[in-house]
């Protein structure tokens, strides 16, 4: 009688043990399959952001740019340093920089490409025409207002300034990055010392 009782107890001690040793493997498979599935997970990439605007000028060239996350590829532009300039034929002191920018795109013109963007107007050719003689603008203009309104809605995201800003609003980009970008009307000495700078960045 006692010997049987000690054979029960001993085998009922060695399946608790057995039991336990179970249940810790399955638990511990359990947490292998959320570790294996939360690395699973964290290894999905997130696709780039891409966007493409395409800017028409009064000849009908396009000038097209290629927007991957925070990469601006100006792809039929060859100079290394694009500058966009958001202008209004109206506001005064858009006309007042419109000399200025034709000077640096003259002095600049192998390294420097100046992109033009009419906002807030849907001008006729024949009307475009007349305020770039007048203006003596000598850089590309374009004027393609759903196109310009939609790259300037854009970079207003992206500089964290309001959709419908002032003119003129400048944008500057070297090698396809942002650079820096002026608000409001700037004097030329400025630009161009930003402008020497990068270029003796780039021949560094």
């Amino acid at each position: 009688m006692i010997k049987s009782i000690f054979k029960f107890t001993l085998f009922y001690i060695l399946f608790l043990f057995t039991g336990c040793d179970e249940i810790n493997n399955i638990f511990s498979k359990d947490k292998n399959t959320t570790t294996t599935q939360s690395s699973i997970t964290q290894k999905k990439i997130t696709p780039p952001l891409e966007y493409d605007f395409t800017f028409k000028d009064l000849e009908t060239q396009n000038s097209l740019l290629h927007v991957t996350d925070d990469f601006y590829d100006f792809r039929n532009i060859k100079q290394p340093i694009v500058m966009v300039a958001f202008l209004s034929s109206w506001a005064p002191p858009c006309r007042g920089e419109i000399p200025h920018l034709s000077q640096l795109q003259t002095k600049y013109k192998d390294k420097l490409f100046i992109l033009g963007s009419l906002l807030y107007e849907d001008k006729k050719p024949d009307e475009l025409k007349k305020f770039i003689a007048s203006q003596k603008a000598y850089f590309y203009i374009s004027n393609d207002y759903q196109q310009n309104m939609n790259f300037a809605s854009f970079m207003a995201h992206k500089l964290k300034i309001p959709q419908k800003f002032p003119v003129p609003l400048m944008v500057i980009f070297v090698q396809g990055k942002y650079f820096t970008h002026y608000e409001g009307a700037i004097p030329q000495e400025m630009i161009d010392s930003d402008i020497e700078q990068i270029l003796n960045k780039l021949e560094e």
